[in-house]
């Protein structure tokens, strides 16, 4: 009988935890006691283990239940398998450990269940690991089918054939290619604190190993592990945002000095990037941001008074749908010189970093209709630009994948009264990109589609894969 170990316990914990209380498995993960009590190399693999079950959860139950000749799997003995089949299909891990491991994993769940952990995890290694590395040869090699990359990719069917009409079959055999490996860990400093070079003592000091980028104030990190701890975070000194958000909010940013309308603050996030690029531009701007969940508005004025940016950023509780309509609230009111509408959306660019999204996701949510994101993301466009000023400037950003949330809606858009005042043009054209140093210009230039809007997986040139992020920038008419 192998000795189980203490990673693998606690992600099948985990894993168990997520589904009882139906939470976030990172929630789950950063209040797990026996995790935090792992080494770091163990953390590392317990989380690695609790996180990928997670997003490929649909491929894997279906690779089970399809091995499973009669009866059912307890649900315990299911999240041990769960662990197991992801180590044997997406790790490097030795067959004979993952099965040993598997089998005690089950066993602890329940004893009775061993013989047929074993059976199942034997099948999973035999028949299905061979299938998905001839998948994944037939991906590598660009001569495959949107099943192909479903099974690569651990999505939905739906969800692939969509990703392959949006991105095309190299773009979506790219994404298929990189769609398990853990995500970049990346910070971008408060430029309002700190400059990077004290930004990079500061996270060098917390043990956490930055990078400098070729992008302005972008820090990679060798892990985030230690992040949260380190209290940088809490205390607004640098800001967690893969590469790709950073792109998109110093491709955005408003000019110093300006207003901007934000509209989709969340948290503030992008409030904090946008100020950030603002002053590596010379000097902050007026920044006033809706944001429809009261909840995250006391968030982001908190944080906005511990990054030093009370006075310059406003939040406003506010349906940013309304945007167009009369008594407005004052700081939501009158002309913007830029706006920026960082729309609510499916999040399916970001699945390597939140793995719930690609089995909870359906697809009429992201389909057109009056209840749809397409026709959230449309009403929130036509609205925001109504305040925008001549010759003003409209951002439109999500961090989807799926045309139907992207190009489909700038197009939709430019059909409409509102749009009919503006054109599109090429963040490459804009002074905020003038401003990039040449590297970074040269990345972003390999983002950029023929049709002129720019999306960050087509990065070239990156040292690891981006979060799939979009952004149009249209202008109005003066």
């Amino acid at each position: 009988m192998a000795t189980l170990s203490p990673a693998r316990t606690a992600a099948a914990d985990v894993l168990s935890n997520v589904r009882r209380r139906g939470a976030r498995t990172r929630e789950v993960l950063r209040g797990s006691a026996p995790v935090a009590r792992l080494t770091p190399a163990d953390r590392a693999l317990a989380t690695r283990l609790a996180l990928g079950p997670v997003r490929a959860l649909g491929t894997i139950d279906a690779l089970l239940d399809a091995h499973l000749r009669r009866g059912h799997l307890e649900p315990r003995v299911r999240d041990a398998l769960r662990v197991s089949a992801f180590e044997l299909l997406w790790l490097a891990t030795p067959v004979p450990v993952a099965l040993s491991q598997g089998v005690e994993l089950a066993r602890r769940a329940a004893p009775r269940s061993a013989g047929l952990a074993n059976a199942l995890l034997h099948r999973v290694a035999e028949e299905d690991a061979p299938a998905l590395a001839d998948a994944r040869g037939r991906v590598e090699g660009r001569s495959c089918t949107a099943s192909d990359i479903a099974f690569v990719a651990a999505l939905p069917s739906w969800l692939a054939d969509r990703l392959v009409v949006s991105l095309g079959t190299e773009g979506a055999c790219r994404m298929a290619l990189s769609a398990m490996e853990p995500p970049g860990a990346y910070v971008a400093s408060n430029a309002r604190l700190h400059d990077d070079a004290e930004a990079e003592r500061l996270l060098s000091a917390a043990g956490l190993v930055p990078r400098a980028t070729c992008l302005p104030g972008c820090l990679a990190l060798s892990s985030a592990a230690g992040l949260a701890a380190s209290g940088l975070v809490d205390a607004a000194d640098v800001v967690p945002a893969d590469m790709a958000a950073q792109v998109v909010a110093w491709l955005s940013s408003p000019a110093p000095s300006t207003r901007m309308l934000e509209v989709g603050q969340g948290r503030g996030t992008k409030s904090l990037l946008l100020e950030s690029c603002a002053l590596r531009r010379g000097g902050l701007a007026r920044l006033s941001s809706a944001e429809s969940e009261a909840f995250k508005v006391a968030v982001s004025r908190a944080r906005m008074g511990r990054a030093g940016l009370g006075t310059a950023v406003t939040c406003t509780a506010f349906d940013g749908r309304l945007l167009g309509g009369r008594d407005l609230p004052p700081d939501l009111a009158g002309t913007f010189d830029s706006a920026l509408v960082d729309a609510p959306c499916s999040g399916t660019g970001t699945l390597r970093r939140h793995p719930e999204i690609a089995w909870s996701l359906k697809e009429p949510a992201v389909r057109a209709g009056d209840q749809s994101l397409p026709a959230l993301q449309l009403a929130l466009l036509r609205a925001a630009s109504q305040r925008v000023g001549a010759g003003g400037t409209l951002a439109y950003a999500t961090c989807s994948e799926l045309r139907e949330e992207d190009e489909d809606i700038v197009a939709a858009f430019l059909a409409t009264p509102e749009g009919a005042r503006f054109s599109l043009v090429s963040p490459l054209a804009t002074a905020a990109f003038a401003a990039l140093p040449d590297e970074a210009q040269r990345l972003v230039a390999t983002m950029l589609g023929p049709d002129g809007m720019l999306r960050t997986s087509r990065a070239d040139g990156a040292s690891a894969p981006l979060d799939g992020h979009f952004l149009a920038i249209l202008v109005r008419e003066a």
